[in-house]
């Protein structure tokens, strides 16, 4: 199933509207990080590509790191989004299939968007310094443990916690996702590397539906 965000190679509207000077900052700051990548991306190259003046950025952001953080935080609402969007198209009785969806959509995004997934999870912006950037993460784990809920016996022999697995899954899915981004770190090369990687996501979700029972 297709994203619901635009494509990298998709531009933001030339022009701003009026009090949405934030937004399209972080509109083109994004399009930057996607086709530039992060060390091109600056306020002064953001200003530049939504038609304002340099200095506009800083009173928004501060400094490159304030924008960054922004462009994370829109990108964990946007994963959000995805996950939202795969969720209704599953029965809300069918909770394997729910955290299926969920792991999937995760998986997909970081193929999709490279660059802001490993902005989201990587070093050059602290969450605990950005508050709407600590939300929006916790939004998003929060969706992966409501799907791991359900399917979490109270009375597991070696005594985790929903939240201990809902972590352990995370882990995971983050592992798999990052080698849809780097195929080339498989251990086993794929001719077929398309093929390869959604099998990965298969068996993995077939690992985790096992460990939970």
């Amino acid at each position: 199933m297709s994203a619901s965000f635009p494509s990298p190679a998709v531009k933001p509207p030339a022009q701003y509207h009026h009090g949405s000077l934030r937004d399209s900052l972080v509109d083109w700051g994004t399009h930057l990080l996607d086709t530039e990548g992060v060390d091109a991306m600056s306020l002064r190259a953001a200003a530049k590509a939504a038609g304002v003046s340099p200095a506009a950025p800083s009173r928004h952001f501060g400094d490159k790191t304030g924008l960054l953080a922004a462009i994370a935080a829109k990108a964990f609402h946007d994963l959000v989004a995805l996950r939202q969007q795969r969720l209704e198209t599953v029965d809300a009785d069918d909770a394997p299939a729910r955290l299926r969806a969920v792991m999937s959509a995760y998986v997909d995004f970081a193929l999709a968007h490279p660059a802001r997934f490993e902005l989201m999870f990587g070093a050059r912006v602290r969450k605990q310094d950005y508050p709407e950037l600590l939300r929006a993460a916790e939004m998003s784990f929060d969706l992966l443990r409501q799907a791991v809920r359900p399917l979490a016996s109270p009375d597991r022999p070696d005594g985790l916690q929903p939240d201990d697995l809902a972590f352990a899954i995370w882990a995971s899915t983050h592992g798999l996702a990052m080698l849809r981004i780097h195929p080339q770190r498989l251990p086993v090369p794929s001719r077929d590397k398309d093929r390869e990687r959604d099998r990965l996501t298969d068996l993995l979700v077939a690992f985790v539906m096992a460990a939970l029972r």
